[in-house]
Order: structure tokens, then C-alpha cells, then sequence
């Protein structure tokens, strides 16, 4: 048997994660020098408020290697092997994290593997772990499989204004000298596990349609989440289930962490191809 390990980044909700077998390990967050621990992403209640209300006194902590050593050692006591697979290094050191904890307790029951990406694009690539686990494939083929397959989900967002990612220092250098200017607002991608800037868009309409536009015409699966319950994060998945009429847009939300790092406000769309 091989379970799946994944962090908070990923909007796994507390039902899917004991229906589907999935393993969260919290990365944390402060506010106003308290500190928190991310959850299951229905589960973070009144971080909203919490965030809205601190202001720039935030800060977060990516998961520690002895939580997921801990992680570890539990499910290979229970007689599973281990697929992790976690945000991507270039964003967090979480992967860092994941491989030493699996360096130090040894063996060849643990592979860990770098999503180079977050949010929705994660959470696509662990559910789709969790089917093939389930066909019996060996976890050796299970981490090439999903390794290779990385390339087949997608994550672009938007952000109302710079400030959270240039603090974050999750920017490029070309995309350090993007901005926003009165109605404008920029749309990103997450390419090869960075962010990198792709256009701006004059207005909220404009803003979602050309999040929508972003997913491709093949998408088997589409994801929009947004900070809280945002009425534009609504906007763009009724344009999206207008154009993928056969597919039910999944509605998640962003979460502490991420929305730390870009921003509250912050409106994503994600899709898997397969």
C-alpha cells in the first residue's frame, strides 16, 4: 500500500483527506507574533479576518523536516510505503525539508518528488497519485509517473497588488519590476516551479477573462480559488463553467500561507489535463 503525503498548500479538505487517504503536513504561519498552524483548507477558520487584520505583521514557516520525519515514521509503522509530494522547491524549502527527513530515516519505502508548483496545481497532482497508488503500481514507477506528468496541470493567478510577493522574494528579476497602476492588475503564471509575470489586465472583467483564457481548451479539470469567498473569484468560475459546460469548476480557497506570499485578494484558476 502506498500513501500520499503532500503540505497545507495543497486545498485538501479534511473529507477528501480520509476518503482519498492523503497525509497533510502543516507549514505554520504568525500574526501579530502568534502562531498558527495551517489546516486542511476548511478547516483554517477566521484566517481571513486574522490576515485582513494584521495588516504587514505576518510571516510564515515552511514545514519542518521533523514533522515530516514524524509523518514518515508513523506511516511506515502502519505498513505503507510513502509517495510525498510537495510545493515546489523554488517556493518554498518544504521539498528540502520532505527529502532530508526521508534521507534520515533511510530506506527505499520513501519518495519524495518536487510538484514545481502549489495551491490547485498540487492538489490535482496528488489526487492523481492516489488513483494510480490504487491500481497497484510500484512506487518507484508511481514517483517517475508523476514526475513526468508534471507538466500536464497548470496554475496562473492575479494579485491586487505587488507588495506580499515582492516581501516573499518568490519573483524573478523581470517580474520584480511589474506593478500595479490604477485599474490594472497583473496575471502570472507558475512555470518550472517559479512564478513568472505574463500580461496585465486593464479592469475586473478583463482581469477574468484572461484568467479563463489561460486554461486550455483539453482541461479535464479546473480549479478557482480566491482569499475567503470572493464574489470575483465567483465571477470567473461561472465564465468558466459557461465555456467547459461538461466540467464542474471546483471552488477552493486560497489559504494563510499562500495568501501571505501573494497577497490577500488574490484570484487563481488551476486544470489538469488528464
Amino acid at each position: 500500500m502506498i500513501a500520499i503525503v503532500t503540505d497545507s498548500t495543497a486545498p485538501v479538505t479534511r473529507q477528501e483527506a480520509e476518503k482519498y487517504g492523503i497525509c497533510i503536513v502543516p507549514h505554520s504561519y504568525q500574526v501579530n507574533g502568534t502562531t498558527y498552524l495551517e489546516n486542511y483548507t476548511d478547516r483554517n477558520y477566521n484566517y481571513t479576518q486574522r490576515l485582513t487584520n494584521a495588516g504587514n505583521h505576518t510571516a510564515t514557516n515552511q514545514c519542518t523536516s521533523s514533522a515530516f520525519a514524524v509523518m514518515f515514521e508513523h506511516l511506515l509503522s502502519q505498513g505503507y510505503e510513502v509517495l510525498c509530494i510537495v510545493i515546489s522547491s523554488r517556493l518554498s524549502g518544504a521539498w528540502n525539508s520532505a527529502v532530508t527527513a526521508a534521507r534520515e530515516i533511510g530506506g527505499d519505502k520513501i519518495a519524495v518528488v518536487d510538484s514545481l508548483t502549489t495551491a490547485g496545481g498540487l492538489y490535482y497532482q496528488i489526487m492523481r497519485a492516489r488513483e494510480l497508488a490504487d491500481t497497484g503500481i510500484s512506487l518507484d514507477k508511481l514517483a517517475s509517473y508523476c514526475a513526468a506528468q508534471r507538466s500536464s496541470v497548470g496554475l496562473g493567478f492575479s494579485v491586487e497588488d505587488m507588495h506580499a510577493l515582492r516581501r516573499s522574494r518568490r519573483l524573478g528579476p523581470l517580474s520584480q519590476s511589474v506593478t500595479t497602476i490604477l485599474n490594472c492588475r497583473p496575471i502570472f503564471l507558475v512555470q518550472d516551479g517559479t512564478i513568472v509575470y505574463k500580461e496585465l489586465a486593464r479592469g475586473r472583467a478583463n482581469r477574468i477573462r484572461m484568467l479563463s483564457a489561460l486554461v486550455p481548451q483539453n482541461a479535464q479539470r479546473i480549479m478557482v480559488q480566491g482569499f475567503g469567498t470572493m464574489p470575483i473569484a465567483s465571477s470567473l468560475a461561472h465564465m468558466l463553467q459557461q465555456h467547459f459546460p461538461q466540467i464542474e469548476i471546483q471552488r477552493k480557497e486560497v489559504g494563510p500561507v499562500l495568501s501571505i506570499h501573494i497577497g490577500m485578494q488574490a484570484l487563481a484558476v488551476s486544470w489538469c489535463l488528464n
